[in-house]
């Protein structure tokens, strides 16, 4: 790698002439070929490019006799420019050799394309533009960079687009205009960039020239293509020759008007009127509403807000907007610089100035904070699925306004993710306590109440019939009763509606028939395009689609072209997709089963014979009962693992087909029954039949020692601890047993004699056997596990310095091992949780980043949240730890030490959260993850280790209920030293001797001081347990100062948590003791400890504990003066400023702001911010 003076001295521009610079030098790159080699290293910088790539990038198919010496001198020549100094016995470190080729290793920064990249990503387009200095590798030949100039030119046209609507959405319609003019006349036929220029013409006074625009695309895609514009360019041109009073760039959404019928939403629409009526009262809230395409969702969120006594603005998300930072919420706000509401049109000038997208986002939340500040706001976005990711981002930050707020938002969306940013958005806003709406297909009432309205008359009973068809989907009902009305099928005989018999018979099944049949007006090369891609799934690769077709992919950009220009496909990243999933269903469901089954299993085979992903072979397979034959059971040998890696359920869908078909030759059978046993035992399922059939076929001793290690452990999880090790140690004496295969079976048994016998001295002799046979075969993974059996032995027995040792043992056992990456992650969690227990906290802390890193490297599935999680927890950051919490995917699957799935992270999720939600004063999020963590009872040892947090919860539950006496019978367990022996007990029973003396439960105090004081003396370095015992021992004795001295000394190991309700109990002992200032100064450093982690319950509890002393939160601070920031703040708060606004003056974060107002409502005494005056400040100065 090189050097950082190498790299940072260098400089590479290929967005014009291929150039470099060393400093201020530049560098002669030489001939034109020698350009080209310089320029695939630099556009592949850092990667490996092979020789071969290298020659079919630069000379194609026109190779010379001697191209690889020519090579070898092109190389040669640029190592001596590219580093001078270099000796030709070194091995260089800029251009280095590279496994059969070079790489070039330069910093991402030298290279102005990845500039570019970065702020078109940052949505800095002029700062993007600005680097371009003329056609990108201008100069250069050869195939790699005629098909880079390519892909650079699409995306720096993408980006002037993206320029242009951010300059027009400020105003500046001139400049978008002299940009525009000559990039439409070298892109005659680019639609987008004509409706810009149209936009911005109109927007300078000049409509006539906008028409003209028009007419001159609309006369050339007519002569070349035999088409007319589309939609959008049709509708700017309307507009302009309506002579619109104004066209902004962002033209804001407007309510949908209101429907005729709405059947079937009474519920969802009274729900909806309930938070307008509790916005109209000053409360804000969030609803997202949810369903399928044509379910209902405009219909019904128009109809409940109708009369609103509110404003309400309306918004839209766009699929083809969504590269255009912020345009969903710029639409909804209204602003422009034309706006009549001076604000709006402030807020649109400023991003002239700058438009970055966090000011962009700053200046719309104190927009919307200064428009609740006239009164009660309502804000509806639809298809929030299709909003670009930074008003997402916004969406998600207004949601959390809207508890101090008098805002309501209502998203409506898709119930499928659109996109990571969507999903995330969704998660998000709907675990801080949003309403979630889900509007289900009709029911039979519903839909005779629509049949009533189309038809007038009641329907009977064949249409009714007829109309299920429709699933309950309105739009689909639109579409059965259209036909119906069109083709004249429906009669009416004394007010009842009905259809004729063989009516059914008319209408395609699924509507597959009249949702194909909206696409007949595109050519044929469309529609084979259309059929072929619906086989290929709702979103698709054009070169996955060419190879099927057998087709050059030239061939098919026609039909593409076409289908996307109808709006039918649309882009989807580096793929395309269906618009609707709707035309892909009946697209599919159109060709008979037979031709599906056949096409399916023919494009798998073609897909793989063009060297397509396995995963992509595997959904062609899937997709229809594709008959396993030779040739599938040959590939699902070959690739079942990769297929496993990706998509766990896939492979086992794939495999449950292959073993029960009678064709599949013995030893194939064998051969996938045993990949079938260890995924679905990846997946936590239960596989004896399995594991049992490959041991009757097998003659591998391997494949046999494998599955017997999987019957074992399942012997052992469903509570047969005397069977497995039965089992294990048969097979550990098994002469024939392969010696890494018994070290693992002796790994194993430790483990389970552990957990399951808890006998430790029996355990520890088991993993050191296993540890020496392990080593022995040379078995990296056997040594790891019986090293993290011994770590496990040695954290029940609190020797972490010893565990430690083991622990990093068995890190060093698996480095270097490609395929042991998930072992080693569980390893660092493991190390976090020893170095959490030494109170080495920063070096957890790194810990976690290194395990971070390699994730990263290695591109792992799943992660560290939940260990993260709980050292953020303790350390204090808590909102950092529901960050990771918020990252964790609930459905799947997650490995643990064996592989089943672990539920003792699902505990530890919803105790954490939980906990962070009850000191929170959070009651509903409390409530809700105690409740999803009933449906893991605990089973288990496991389950039991990772409990603590969740009884600690449930025990805050139960004080929020004033039942303390609960509270204590939860904590109970914590008092058993042979309840779950991992779990960390110690840091649970200083609340346990607290509860018991607040219940006069002496007894049970003092038998908590007592395991805490086994647990300290287990530590073989004081820390975690010493402290809990001494804070344990001031309860009981009523030592205060024993319990401060306890909390100084979680202060300085970084424990806030700890460290602030050790002073909560050491401000109640001491004003116990009559010591009234000082406990009234522990009592405010308390509560300052509490504020930081946003504990408001618990600053609630500590203030009723020392209320009867005469203390409470006005008397703690008292004689403490406004710091001038303070005052400040108070001030401007005072002066009607808003948040976002004394933020910026004050360069403060926001969330930093937020927490000084919190203070100051609470050292003024006053109810809410509305109380922050200038004559409450002077009273309090």
């Amino acid at each position: 790698m090189a050097d950082d003076g190498h790299q940072a001295s260098l400089r590479i521009r290929v967005l014009g002439p291929v150039r470099a610079w060393r400093g201020d030098t530049e560098l002669d790159l030489g001939s034109a070929r020698r350009k080209a080699v310089f320029a695939v290293l630099a556009l592949q910088a850092g990667h490996a490019v092979s020789k071969a790539r290298l020659v079919a990038g630069v000379w194609g198919d026109d190779l010379p006799a001697t191209v690889e010496g020519s090579l070898h001198t092109y190389v040669s020549g640029l190592r001596r420019v590219l580093e001078p100094g270099r000796s030709r016995w070194s091995g260089g470190e800029v251009l280095v050799s590279a496994g059969d080729g070079y790489a070039l290793h330069v910093r991402p920064e030298c290279l102005d394309v990845h500039r570019f990249e970065r702020l078109r990503t940052e949505g800095a387009y002029g700062e993007a533009l600005a680097l371009w200095h003329g056609t990108a590798l201008d100069g250069v030949s050869g195939p790699y960079a005629q098909a880079q100039r390519d892909r650079l030119g699409e995306l720096r046209m993408l980006t002037v687009e993206q320029h242009a609507q951010e300059l027009l959405a400020r105003g500046r319609a001139e400049e978008v205009v002299a940009d525009l003019v000559p990039l439409a006349a070298e892109h005659p036929r680019r639609e987008t960039l004509h409706g810009l220029l149209m936009l911005a013409l109109r927007q300078s006074g000049r409509p006539e020239e906008a028409l003209a625009v028009y007419a001159a695309i609309n006369a050339r895609l007519g002569d070349e293509l035999g088409i007319e514009p589309g939609a959008a360019l049709r509708q700017i041109r309307d507009q302009v020759s309506d002579r619109m009073s104004d066209i902004p760039a962002v033209v804001t959404a407007r309510k949908p008007a209101g429907p005729d019928v709405v059947a079937g939403r009474h519920h969802e629409i009274s729900d909806l009127r309930r938070y307008v009526r509790a916005l109209a009262a000053g409360r804000g809230g969030t609803v997202w509403l949810e369903g399928e395409p044509g379910i209902g969702k405009t219909t019904t969120v128009s109809a409940a807000l109708a009369e609103a006594p509110v404003p309400v603005l309306w918004g839209a998300g766009d699929e083809l907007n969504r590269r255009f930072a912020m345009r969903t919420m710029l639409e909804c706000l209204g602003v422009d610089a034309q706006a009549a509401d001076p604000r709006r049109a402030a807020v649109a000038a400023s991003l002239r100035e700058d438009s970055s997208p966090t000011l962009i986002t700053e200046r719309l939340l104190a927009l919307v904070e200064q428009l609740c500040a006239d009164g009660p706001l309502a804000l509806v976005v639809d298809d929030l699925h299709w909003a670009d990711p930074a008003s997402l981002l916004l969406w998600r930050r207004l949601a959390v306004a809207t508890r101090r707020l008098p805002l309501l938002l209502v998203g409506v969306s898709r119930p499928a993710p659109a996109h990571d940013d969507f999903a995330h958005v969704r998660s998000a806003v709907l675990a801080a306590g949003a309403d979630l709406i889900r509007l289900d297909p009709l029911d039979e009432d519903a839909v005779a109440d629509l049949a009533h309205a189309w038809f007038g008359a009641e329907p009977g009973a064949s249409l009714l019939e007829l109309a299920e068809r429709a699933a309950g989907n309105p739009l689909y009902l639109h579409d059965v009763f259209t036909a119906l009305r069109r083709h004249g099928l429906v009669e009416i005989d004394d007010g009842i509606a009905e259809v004729p018999e063989g009516a059914a018979d008319q209408l395609p099944r699924n509507l597959a028939t009249a949702v194909t049949r909206r696409l007949g007006f595109l050519g044929e090369p469309a529609r084979e395009v259309l059929r072929w891609a619906a086989l290929l799934g709702t979103e698709f690769d054009l070169a996955d689609l060419a190879a099927v077709l057998g087709k050059a992919v030239s061939e098919l950009l026609g039909g593409v072209e076409e289908a996307l220009a109808a709006a039918v496909l649309c882009e989807a990243g580096e793929r395309f997709a269906f618009r609707h999933a709707l035309v892909r269903q009946a697209l599919y469901e159109a060709m008979p089963t037979a031709v599906r089954l056949s096409l399916h299993r023919q494009a798998a085979e073609t897909l793989d014979r063009a060297g397509a992903a396995p995963h992509r072979v595997a959904e062609q397979l899937l997709a229809a009962p594709v008959p396993v034959d030779a040739w599938v059971a040959r590939w699902l040998i070959a690739n079942g693992n990769a297929v496993a890696d990706r998509d766990p359920d896939a492979a086992v869908r794939l495999l449950e087909r292959a073993v029960t078909e009678p064709a599949v030759p013995r030893d194939a059978r064998e051969d996938l029954t045993a990949r079938l046993a260890r995924t679905r035992f990846w997946l936590g399922g239960r596989p004896e039949p399995e594991a049992r059939a490959v041991l009757e076929m097998t003659a591998d001793p391997g494949r046999a020692a494998e599955m017997r290690l999987i019957l074992a452990y399942l012997d052992y999880h469903r509570g047969d601890v005397t069977g497995a090790l039965a089992a294990l140690r048969e097979a550990v004496a098994d002469p024939t047993m392969p010696e890494r295969w018994r070290a693992r079976h002796q790994s194993l048994q430790a483990m389970i004699e552990r957990l399951g016998l808890d006998d430790l001295p029996l355990a520890e002799a088991t993993a050191t056997d296993a540890l020496a046979k392990a080593r022995a075969a040379d078995d990296p993974w056997a040594a790891a596990h019986a090293l993290q059996d011994l770590w496990q032995i040695e954290s029940v027995q609190r020797a972490h310095e010893a565990a430690l040792v083991h622990v990093d043992g068995a890190l060093e056992a698996v480095r270097g091992e490609p395929d042991l990456g998930d072992l080693q992650l569980s390893l660092l969690d493991n190390k976090v949780f020893t170095l959490q227990n030494l109170d080495r906290l920063d070096e957890a802390t790194a810990t976690l980043t290194m395990a971070q890193d390699l994730i990263s490297r290695r591109g792992l599935d799943g992660g560290m949240h939940i260990p993260a999680a709980v050292h953020w927890y303790w350390l204090g950051r808590w909102d950092d730890a529901m960050t990771e919490l918020d990252a964790v995917v609930r459905d799947s699957p997650e490995i643990t030490f064996y592989g089943l799935r672990q539920r003792g992270a699902i505990l530890l999720l919803h105790g954490v959260s939980a906990l962070i939600a009850g000191l929170r004063g959070d009651g509903a999020q409390l409530a809700a993850h105690l409740r999803d963590a009933e449906e893991y009872p605990l089973a288990s040892v496991e389950d039991r280790e990772h409990c603590d947090f969740l009884l600690a919860a449930a025990a805050i539950a139960a004080e929020q209920h004033d039942r303390p006496d609960e509270a204590l019978r939860v904590l109970a367990p914590t008092l058993n030293p042979k309840y779950a022996r991992m779990m960390l007990r110690h840091q649970w029973l200083p609340v346990v001797v607290r509860l018991a003396l607040t219940v006069g439960d002496r007894e049970t105090a003092r038998q908590a001081l007592e395991v805490c004081e086994s647990e300290r003396a287990m530590e073989a370095v004081p820390a975690r347990a010493a402290n809990a015992t001494d804070w344990c021992r001031g309860l009981v004795d009523g030592d205060g100062e024993l319990v401060l001295a306890v909390a100084g000394r979680f202060g300085t190991a970084g424990r806030r948590v700890e460290q602030a309700l050790a002073l909560e109990d050491a401000a109640v002992l001491l004003a116990r003791g009559g010591s009234g200032e000082r406990a009234r100064a522990t009592f405010a450093t308390c509560v300052a400890r509490y504020s930081e982690l946003g504990a408001s319950w618990c600053v609630r509890r500590a203030e009723s504990r020392l209320l009867p002393f005469g203390i409470d939160r006005t008397q703690a601070v008292a004689g403490a003066r406004l710091s001038p920031v303070q005052l400040r703040i108070a001030e401007l708060v005072a002066d009607g400023w808003p948040t976002t606004d004394i933020a910026a003056q004050l360069m403060l974060s926001r969330s930093s702001v937020e927490t000084h107002v919190a203070r100051l409502v609470d050292r003024l005494k006053v109810s809410s911010r509305l109380g922050i005056t200038r004559e409450a400040i002077e009273r309090n100065l």
